[in-house]
C-alpha cells in the first residue's frame, strides 16, 4: 500500500497545480462534499461503486494524472472497505442442469431454419424488386419554383446547422441493477434492465432524458463530464441533459 494516504496524495496533486476545490467541482461537476470526502479518505461519505471510480477518473483527467493508475491505487486502498451504495456482488451460480442449454440450442436451430426458409422463399423477390427501375418523381407543377427553391435552401441550411454542431455523447455505466429508459432528441433509444458492469453509449443532437428505477444505480458522463447522481439512493430518479449542462471550463495547465 502507498506510504502516502490516497486522500493526501490527491490533495497534494491539486494544490501543486494551484487549483481550488471549487474549481475542480466546477470543471468535473462533482459536488464539493464528495471531493472533500475523497481528500479525507472518508469512504462512507461517498455514493460508492462505479460513482467513486467515475469521480476519480474525472479528477485525474482534469489534473492531468494517469486515470488507470489512480483508480488502481484507489482500489488497493479501499480493499476490505464496503462503501455505501456498493453491496458486494454474489459469485455467479452455475447451473449444472443441461436442460436450459438444450432448450436454447433447439430455439437457435429453429431460428436458423426459419431464416434459411425466408431467404430461399423471399430472396428472389427482393432481388427482383431491387433491380426494377424506379419511376422518377417530379415536384407538382402547381408549386411555384421560388417556393421549392426556398424550401430546398431552408432544408440545406438546417442540415448544415445540425452537422456543424458537435453531437452530445452520453456514456452510461451501471453499478446496481435497475430498469432504465433513455430518450435522445425525444426518440426512445433504450428501454430495458441493466446489471452491474453494463456500459452503453448514446448520441444526440439536442438533449437526453434518462429515467431509472434506482437513482444511484447509474454513472452518467456527458461528453466526458461526470453527471451527479439523479436522486436519493433507493428511490427512482430522472434527469434531462442538454448542451447547457456542458461546462466549458478547461483543465489545469
Amino acid at each position: 500500500m502507498p506510504s502516502t494516504p490516497f486522500g493526501d496524495r490527491l490533495k497534494r496533486e491539486r494544490e501543486m497545480r494551484g487549483v481550488s476545490l471549487d474549481e475542480v467541482a466546477a470543471a468535473t461537476r462533482i459536488a464539493p462534499k464528495f471531493l472533500e470526502a475523497l481528500e479525507n479518505d472518508q469512504w462512507d461519505q461517498l455514493p460508492g461503486g462505479v460513482f467513486n471510480r467515475g469521480f476519480i477518473r474525472s479528477i485525474a483527467r482534469f489534473l492531468g494524472l494517469d486515470e488507470d493508475n489512480l483508480v488502481a491505487e484507489y482500489d488497493l486502498v479501499t480493499r476490505g472497505h464496503a462503501p455505501q451504495g456498493a453491496p458486494p456482488v454474489p459469485p455467479p451460480q452455475f447451473d449444472r442442469n443441461w436442460k436450459p442449454l438444450i432448450v436454447a440450442l433447439v430455439i437457435l436451430l429453429a431460428f436458423l431454419v426459419g431464416g434459411f426458409f425466408l431467404v430461399a422463399h423471399f430472396g428472389p423477390r427482393v432481388l427482383s424488386h431491387l433491380h426494377h427501375p424506379h419511376r422518377a418523381i417530379f415536384p407538382p407543377a402547381s408549386a411555384p419554383a421560388h417556393t421549392a427553391a426556398k424550401d430546398a435552401s431552408g432544408d440545406s441550411a438546417h442540415r448544415s446547422a445540425l452537422s456543424s454542431a458537435d453531437p452530445l455523447e452520453l456514456q452510461l455505466d451501471a453499478g446496481k441493477p435497475a430498469d432504465v429508459t433513455i430518450f435522445a432528441d425525444g426518440k426512445q433509444v433504450f428501454d430495458g434492465h441493466v446489471e452491474p458492469g453494463d456500459s452503453r453509449d448514446f448520441e444526440a443532437h439536442e438533449n437526453f432524458r434518462v429515467t431509472s428505477s434506482e437513482a444511484s444505480a447509474l454513472l452518467l458522463e456527458l461528453n466526458g463530464q461526470t453527471i451527479p447522481p439523479m436522486g436519493i439512493p433507493g428511490q427512482p430518479g430522472s434527469v434531462t441533459l442538454t448542451r447547457s449542462d456542458l461546462n466549458n471550463t478547461g483543465g489545469a495547465h
